[in-house]
């Protein structure tokens, strides 16, 4: 059994960093976790909205991270 944390956080001016991370329940420190990440530059979400192009909110991206962590847990299950 697992907790699931997520967090945000400004990594410089104009790059945001999304990260998912699956904890034990049964640990006391970070050790046995299991992470995923994703950075968003500025730029790029700029580059989308001029080209009229769909930007991924958090959720989104939330949603993405946790695809990828499940998929890491069914195959290394800790």
């Amino acid at each position: 059994m697992f907790r699931l944390l997520r967090s945000s956080e400004l990594v410089t001016p104009d790059r945001v960093r999304y990260v998912l991370r699956a904890q034990p329940m049964n640990a006391t420190s970070a050790n046995g976790s299991i992470e995923e990440s994703r950075e968003w530059d500025a730029e790029l979400i700029r580059d989308k909205i001029a080209h009229r192009q769909a930007i991924p909110s958090a959720e989104t991206t939330y949603e993405d991270l946790w695809q990828r962590l499940k998929l890491r847990l069914d195959v290394d299950p800790t």
